[in-house]
């Protein structure tokens, strides 16, 4: 098979198991992104690793699964608020297991693994704010708000590459991703734009001009989502970030625009829900 019938194929298995995780419930879709969460920041703690720099990969991820669980137990009004200070202490852990190992680069280490945390595993968690986005009402689960980010994003993703191909002239960022497009970059919002509008006009959860001003917001984030994991890659000179998705590299490939999108969305969603 060629390359882009096997990402046609790797891509539509990876939206059949992100929607089926959603229409399962909210408890399918904590413990799938629980997985890619933790996963994510593993490729990023091992992108840092290709020089002499070494993050702290267990304590970064135990940090990490303990900010989205707690996250959720929160938001489904299971714990108090009160539960978030235990975060504290495996956050100072970080420089006091630095300074017990004999490594070099020790300041460089606790960035990483504390920047991989916040960059990561903090935008994952505004997931399950998202879950159930009216926290009074912890078991009115509405799916299709979910489901609504990874159509703007997916939309906006396939408009790019379908437009960029073919208008694609104009260099959005070169120093940093030389095959993004202004056109590819606009034909792409407009392309969301009018999904979400369709999407959403079968919901009564916002008006038409709230579904544009919230796809324009998500997609702008989305792309700087996007732009900053090329950023990364390109200072640690790798193409991809793994191979777990054939045709698409790593997971933090993939979800690379969800970084910044999510926490942009969750914020619109919190002052224009009806």
């Amino acid at each position: 098979m060629n390359n882009f019938t096997v990402r046609t194929l790797s891509g539509a298995v990876y939206a059949a198991v992100v929607i089926g995780s959603i229409l399962l419930g909210k408890v399918a879709f904590f413990a799938l992104f629980a997985f890619i969460s933790s996963y994510t920041l593993f490729e990023f703690y091992r992108l840092c690793s290709r020089g002499e720099t070494k993050p702290q990969f267990v304590l970064g991820i135990i940090t990490s699964l303990s900010v989205y669980v707690v996250t959720f137990l929160y938001n489904q009004n299971i714990i108090d608020s009160k539960f978030f200070f235990i975060l504290i202490p495996l956050l100072i852990m970080i420089p006091i297991v630095e300074m017990l190992q004999d490594r070099s680069h020790n300041i460089l280490n606790i960035v990483y693994t504390i920047f991989g945390i916040a960059y990561i595993s903090i935008p994952f968690s505004f997931l399950n704010l998202i879950l159930s986005p009216v926290k009074q009402t912890p078991d009115l689960y509405k799916p299709e708000i979910m489901i609504g980010l990874f159509v703007i994003i997916w939309a906006s993703d396939a408009g790019a590459y379908l437009f960029g191909r073919m208008l694609g002239k104009h260099k959005l960022i070169p120093k940093i991703s030389p095959n993004k497009t202004w056109e590819g970059a606009i034909g792409g919002t407009l392309f969301a734009i009018l999904i979400s509008t369709i999407f959403f006009s079968f919901f009564d959860y916002f008006n038409t001009i709230n579904v544009i001003g919230m796809t324009l917001i998500t997609v702008v984030a989305g792309t700087f989502g996007d732009l900053t994991e090329s950023l990364i890659k390109r200072f640690f000179d790798v193409k991809d970030s793994g191979k777990i998705m054939p045709g698409h590299g790593g997971l933090f490939d993939r979800f690379d625009s969800l970084l910044f999108a999510a926490p942009i969305y969750y914020i619109f969603i919190s002052l224009f829900l009806n």
